[in-house]
């Protein structure tokens, strides 16, 4: 399995040196990648967790520099309230700049007065989102001068250089737990990002798509909460002692996830720390490499 950490860039936590030190670490004790989420623009009625945020793509390329082997992603780019070109020049420049470590979660986003403030439709943010991958895939596969015709974007000649350093770009993921999002992966993406799905409903909603993938490679990276030496706090987190964790994280794995991408549950960043090389130290090696 693949284990990647989302990082402290939104709440009451939220500092430059949180973010770096908890990157820093995960990086030092082997973790796959670290994650950051997206909002730009939230009303004050929708923004009670991601009102203190550090936007995105920016923090990743301060973190470009800082780091030298971990990846670096968004879970998820709210895509449909960006506009599509801007965000495949902005990922393939951090591809550059980081050498080939970037990946990319993409989602549909939830908070209607967000699209407002922003100036981008509410309603149609489904059928624009599989436009707006299309547009990011011709980019990032095309040649060096490129054009586009979809139904919500067009360009023509586009110079597009450099492109990412990852053949095709980054890895693509579609985020949200719903079956049309799921759909959307399948048929767009390379991979599955839901929110602290159980076991069984992931092996479920899999279940039902698998004749679409043909047996090609296709992540799914479930996003979930932990907190040691307590029972997990929804269904979907995880909790108890390692052996516990250990056992819920296998349970995933059966039912097709190929990774996780944590957040550490912590009152401090020292705590937080504690908790990253415990996960390394007890956890981890149990479920690395394929006959763990």
């Amino acid at each position: 399995m693949e284990f990647g950490v989302a990082l402290p860039s939104y709440g009451a936590q939220a500092t430059r040196l949180s973010i770096l030190d908890t990157a820093l670490a995960a990086e030092g004790l082997g973790f796959d990648h670290v994650w950051v989420p997206d909002h730009l623009a939230l009303p004050k009625a929708d923004a009670e967790r991601f009102g203190h945020i550090f936007e995105a793509i920016t923090t990743l390329a301060y973190l470009a520099g800082s780091t030298r082997r971990i990846g670096l992603g968004v879970s998820a780019l709210v895509l449909p309230q960006r506009n599509p070109l801007e965000v495949a020049k902005q990922i393939a420049t951090l591809d550059v700049l980081s050498g080939g470590r970037v990946n990319l979660a993409v989602a549909v986003g939830w908070s209607a007065g967000e699209y407002a403030n922003l100036g981008y439709e509410f309603h149609n943010r489904g059928t624009r989102m599989d436009d707006a991958i299309k547009v990011l895939r011709t980019l990032w596969r095309g040649g060096r001068v490129i054009s586009y015709q979809g139904p919500f974007y067009r360009f023509e000649q586009v110079v597009f250089s450099p492109p990412p350093v990852q053949s095709g770009g980054p890895r693509l993921w579609v985020a949200g737990d719903s079956p049309r999002a799921l759909r959307r992966a399948v048929l767009l993406g390379d991979g599955w990002h839901p929110n602290a799905l159980s076991p069984q409903a992931l092996a479920t909603a899999l279940e039902q798509v698998r004749p679409l993938l043909g047996g090609r490679p296709f992540d799914v990276v479930v996003r979930t909460r932990l907190m040691f030496d307590q029972p997990p706090a929804a269904e979907g987190y995880l909790g108890g002692d390692a052996e516990a964790i250990i056992g819920q994280l296998r349970a995933f794995r059966e039912a097709g996830a190929t990774g996780v991408v944590i957040t550490f549950q912590a009152e401090t960043q020292a705590e937080r720390e504690r908790a990253l090389r415990r996960f390394a130290q007890e956890v981890m090696p149990a479920l690395r490499g394929s006959g763990a």
